[in-house]
């Protein structure tokens, strides 16, 4: 992860932010996550494979639901470009989650000497269940995933003839690609994540984002910053006021930009002008220079063409 996802990454992290993701992105808006559903998971993930070889990860959202009826492991990984191994890399995390859960598992039973026969000598009891994880892939980038969406798409199947290709494991993953997503899509996530949403899809149409975000919402202070952050224009931040609490309307905040722009632009064109105005003037004395030039090299010439007559 780049230091370019940390906005995100911070403001997610937040347990509203997060509820209204999933709620968007995975029940269509529906509030089938409440915050108080979430608690804190460890984002390391630490698994041993051979007798001295151990791999470390950390994720870059990853949060627990204890909800009603089940229970479930949501991870988020914030992208801010396309990784073309991504089904490989999903599976391999979601692999030590499921490593590392069994392996909490196997150490409480073998603390308690609860097991025997093939339970025994599988740490892990007919009975024992993990813990379902689901990875989401929030992808804002400004180019379309053009990546594989499943570990098929990253096989070379041809060769194997049609019989053997049902027997090769495939693993799909998902990927919200912000920018490319149509914009009824994106008004299944509540007003601040929206807003986001659509300035992130929109930023390099001022006009477009304008008319996108006319009847939008005022947001608050933490998703103004993280737009801020993330897209890199830190001009918003001289808009913003210093009120804890206050909301921000964001149609007010594009128009300062766009004026700021017109502005800027105005005196680059001012520059221009005067430097262009400058470079005429020099050019037409270097125009005059060497006509007087040429006029003194032709007198010259005549004069001597003179010379050698009257010599004859």
């Amino acid at each position: 992860m780049g230091q370019k996802e940390h906005p995100l990454v911070w403001y997610y992290d937040q347990n509203p932010r997060f509820a209204g993701l999933i709620n968007g992105w995975l029940f269509c808006g529906q509030d089938k996550l409440q915050p108080g559903d979430l608690s804190e998971a460890d984002r390391r993930s630490l698994s041993r494979r051979g007798r001295k070889i151990y791999q470390d990860r950390y994720r870059d959202l990853y949060k627990r639901v204890d909800h009603m009826a089940f229970r479930l492991l949501i991870g988020v990984e914030e992208q801010g470009y396309i990784h073309y191994a991504m089904p490989v890399r999903v599976m391999d995390y979601d692999s030590a989650s499921y490593t590392a859960q069994k392996a909490r598992i196997s150490s409480r039973h073998q603390e308690q000497a609860d097991l025997k026969d093939d339970a025994f000598l599988s740490g892990f009891s007919k009975e024992d269940r993990l813990l379902p994880v689901i990875t989401l892939i929030l992808y804002c980038g400004s180019k379309p995933w053009d990546g594989a969406l499943r570990l098929h798409d990253l096989l070379d199947l041809e060769p194997l003839p049609e019989t053997l290709q049902q027997y090769v494991a495939d693993y799909p993953i998902h990927v919200l690609d912000v920018c490319h997503t149509p914009d009824q899509r994106l008004h299944d996530f509540p007003p601040d994540i929206r807003t986001m949403f659509l300035f992130f899809k929109y930023r390099e149409d001022p006009g477009a984002l304008m008319r996108k975000l006319a009847d939008a919402d005022d947001i608050s202070l933490d998703t103004y910053d993280t737009i801020a952050d993330f897209a890199g224009e830190q001009r918003l931040k001289r808009f913003r006021p210093n009120v804890k609490g206050e909301k921000i309307c964001m149609c007010r905040a594009i128009d300062i930009l766009i004026q700021d722009g017109e502005q800027r632009g105005e005196k680059r064109g001012e520059k221009r002008g005067e430097k262009r105005g400058f470079q005429l003037g020099v050019d037409a004395e270097k125009k005059n220079t060497e006509r007087e030039r040429q006029r003194a090299e032709k007198a010259e010439a005549r004069i001597r063409e003179l010379e050698q007559m009257l010599n004859l």
